[in-house]
């Protein structure tokens, strides 16, 4: 694939006669429903008349990409309605970051060894992206320049498999007659997640955990008075953990009080201190492997969506209970528990986002605890390295680039949503409490956020 092939392409009539972009442009209005003056990328925008539809269908500002110089049709560059720019899409994108992406007819025309970088590039630039594929051979390319020119033609199935392999979250597909229709993200906003894709797991797995969990009588948390002169330190497992682990060892060595996630609970045991007190909310069966050893001094504090598996392995009268958020699933599963039971149980909500760290930063408050400092909560990658320690099951994920207030992080998908997430736990669920004092140590996009935030306000 040559830009000069392609701009001799375009010299011919007959191939500008076909612009799939105009096709489809009311099919992607209906599946994104964009909202006027959203900021549009065409990727491959050839004749730029699907990119001049979709600025009449959408009032939106359209930004059209294409590796011609000479793709336009003249009448849409007379007309002045959209923005081009000549781009290699195997190249990353210096924009800012879109709304949606629209790509159509474009990447069967890339080179097998090239889409990925090519599907990353147009899923980084835009957090919402509909895509229109071709799964069959050309005539155009054989019968002008003498060689084919749709490079990559595969079926449906195997374009579905590459997108959820490199970690896009797709909302919506159809297979069409010689064509693959896809619209996803591989960002998401907090309830985008918390639909989708933090449970991992079905939605009866879930039930099943949650009523296992009641019927097995663990405690549930609720409200504690004001605990100000208590410190808590919070272990995530972010790689900047190892940073402050002979610091965190003094700390233990005298007594101080560590509350642990997931992983972190073996990274502090196999460093002489135990844990006061132990988060986990995933509900797969798999992640009970975080609580072995359980030990007798520790409080045990599930998610009721909390695998079963993990909640049988504490003793009752260490393990507590909190719920995640007020869904109709867990109304549900209380109204279910308390029919069979004949009980009238009480049970409080708990909103922190997706990740088990806004969770148990959201509890601690609640519990009464007002001064709370975490270690290793980065949320972004760093020399490769998702956490201090190995998690296999987060090595193959996707990995996007955000830059902010200066500063460029690599982070994987989930770790975007948590940075989403967290403003919005500070300021509607811990900025009503006038004396909570968080503290984010360590280098991560989460401790920037927080120094970025108090900068902008004029504060130390």
């Amino acid at each position: 694939m040559t830009q000069e092939l392609y701009e001799k392409m375009w010299t011919h009539e007959d191939y500008r006669k076909v612009a799939p972009g105009e096709h489809y442009a009311y099919r992607f209005v209906d599946w994104a429903k964009p909202p006027e003056d959203s900021r549009i990328i065409d990727f491959g925008c050839g004749t730029g008349r699907g990119a001049l539809l979709l600025q009449v269908l959408t009032t939106s500002h359209i930004l059209a990409l294409d590796f011609a110089s000479n793709c336009l049709d003249k009448n849409v560059k007379a007309l002045g309605l959209v923005t081009f720019k000549q781009h290699d899409l195997r190249e990353p994108l210096q924009e800012p970051v879109h709304d949606y992406g629209y790509c159509t007819d474009v990447l069967e025309h890339i080179s097998p060894e090239d889409v990925e970088k090519v599907l990353q590039n147009i899923f980084v630039a835009a957090r919402r992206v509909f895509l229109a594929i071709s799964t069959v051979p050309d005539h155009f390319g054989p019968a002008i320049a003498g060689e084919p020119l749709h490079l990559t033609v595969k079926p449906h199935s195997w374009w579905k498999e590459t997108l959820e392999k490199m970690g896009v979250r797709i909302d919506r597909e159809q297979e069409g007659d010689g064509v693959a229709f896809f619209y996803g993200s591989i960002y998401a906003t907090g309830q985008d997640y918390t639909d989708i894709c933090t449970i991992n797991v079905s939605m009866d797995r879930i039930k099943e955990n949650i009523m296992a969990n009641l019927r097995r009588g663990v405690r549930d948390i609720c409200p504690h008075e004001v605990q100000s002169e208590a410190h808590i330190y919070v272990l995530a497992g972010g790689p900047s953990l190892a940073d402050h682990e002979q610091e965190i060892i003094k700390l233990g060595k005298a007594g101080a009080l560590f509350v642990t996630v997931n992983g972190t609970y073996k990274w502090l045991i196999e460093r002489g201190i135990k844990p006061a007190a132990h988060f986990m909310v995933d509900a797969r069966e798999f992640n009970a492997r975080f609580i072995d050893p359980v030990i007798d001094t520790c409080k045990y504090i599930f998610s009721s969506q909390t695998a079963k598996e993990a909640v049988e392995k504490v003793p009752v009268e260490q393990a507590y209970l909190f719920h995640s958020g007020d869904t109709e699933l867990v109304k549900e599963c209380f109204t279910e528990f308390c029919k069979e039971t004949g009980a009238n149980r009480a049970w409080y909500p708990v909103f922190g986002g997706t990740t088990v760290i806004g969770r148990a930063i959201v509890c601690l408050a609640m519990l009464g605890f007002r001064n709370v400092e975490v270690f290793g909560w980065d949320s972004c990658l760093r020399d490769d390295k998702h956490h201090a320690y190995d998690q296999k099951e987060n090595d193959a994920e996707h990995v996007v680039d955000i830059s902010l207030g200066g500063r460029e992080f690599r982070c994987q998908p989930w770790m975007v949503v948590q940075a989403h997430e967290f403003p919005k736990i500070i300021k509607y669920i811990l900025g009503p409490i006038p004396d909570f004092n968080l503290c984010v140590r360590g280098d991560g996009l989460i401790a920037h956020m927080l120094n970025h935030a108090a900068s902008m306000a004029g504060k130390d």
